[in-house]
Parts: structure tokens; sequence; C-alpha cells
């Protein structure tokens, strides 16, 4: 079996199909933040997709690639795939295993992580709200030295969030799909 990775070629956006079992959800800031990492980084990882061209990895890149004014006009609508050979079923397997192995992120490490960039890279308040995706309440909250034992954080009760998960967000749908979230551009 040839690795995926050695075999990633540049294809229309419009020729992948969405798939209808992943269970990730995007919110509107983290879409910002995607088209911002793909315009000013590139494409780091290609979109996987199954023989059948229905995407197993990179939902939200690929509708960036159709949708984002700027990410269609940089890549004239290309995007990077990996061609897997597998059926739906072990497609559906591999969806819920990428996601589940990207894990989340934890407010703790988030101090240290932002606590270095300001600190240690020198990097401004600003700088670093752009970057990761934050706004600046966040970053001078997340910098703050005790800042989860003075709020009381191990207190708090959260609920849980949903999402709305009707059909497929494939073809016209796609395009209110983006709009809704508010990165068409």
């Amino acid at each position: 079996m040839t690795d995926p990775i050695n075999s990633i070629e540049w294809m229309d956006a419009a020729d992948l199909s969405a798939n209808h079992w992943n269970p990730n959800r995007v919110h509107r800031q983290e879409l910002r933040l995607l088209a911002h990492s793909l315009l000013t980084t590139g494409w780091i990882q290609p979109i996987l997709a199954n023989r059948n061209l229905i995407i197993i990895d990179g939902f939200h890149r690929w509708r960036l690639s159709q949708d984002n004014k700027a990410v269609v006009k940089r890549w004239d609508g290309q995007v990077p795939v990996a061609i897997l050979d597998v059926d739906d079923a072990q497609a559906m397997a591999i969806t819920v295993r990428i996601n589940r192995a990207k894990g989340t992120h934890v407010a703790v490490e988030m101090h240290s992580l932002v606590t270095a960039l300001l600190e240690e890279h020198g990097w401004t308040v600003e700088e670093v709200a752009k970057e990761i995706g934050a706004t600046k309440d966040e970053v001078e909250l997340l910098s703050r030295d005790g800042v989860f034992e003075a709020k009381g954080i191990s207190q708090w009760a959260y609920s849980k969030a949903w999402y709305p998960a009707e059909g497929p967000y494939g073809g016209d749908k796609g395009t209110e799909w983006a709009r809704a979230q508010g990165i068409s551009e």
C-alpha cells in the first residue's frame, strides 16, 4: 500500500463531495482562523477523500476553498487532495478517528502557550489574538497568573454545546452555510 501523502494532487474543489457522517462542527471564530491560517501559511495538509471523492477529512478547508473569496482567488478553486483507497464504512471510521485524535484545547495549557508567546517571544497581545483566533480580552485573561484559581473555575458547571446536524452541506447548501457562518467574504 502506498502512503497517501506520496500522491497528493491538486483538484477542483467542486469535484469533491461532503460526507454525511462527520460529527465535527467548527464555530464562526474558528472558521475565520482557519481562513487566516490558509492565507498566511498556505496548505499544510491535504484534504483526504475516498475513491468516490467523498471527503474524509478537511470539510471546512474544502468549504473555504469554495466560499471565501480570498481563498478561492489565491488557489483558483483548487485544493490539495490525497485519495485513500477505502470504502464509505472505512472512511467513516477514519473521519472519527482523525477528529478524536486532534484533541481539545485545555485552558491551563493555553495559559502556558499564551504566556510564552508574550514573555519569551515578545509578541503583543494583538499579535497573539490575531494568530490564535482569540480576542484581546481572551489573551489578557489567559496570560494572568492564578486566573483559574481566582475565578474558581473548578466550581463552574458547563452546559453541553449542541449543533443542528440536518443534512450534508454540499452544493448550494454549502454557500448558504458559509454565509450563515460569516465566512463568505
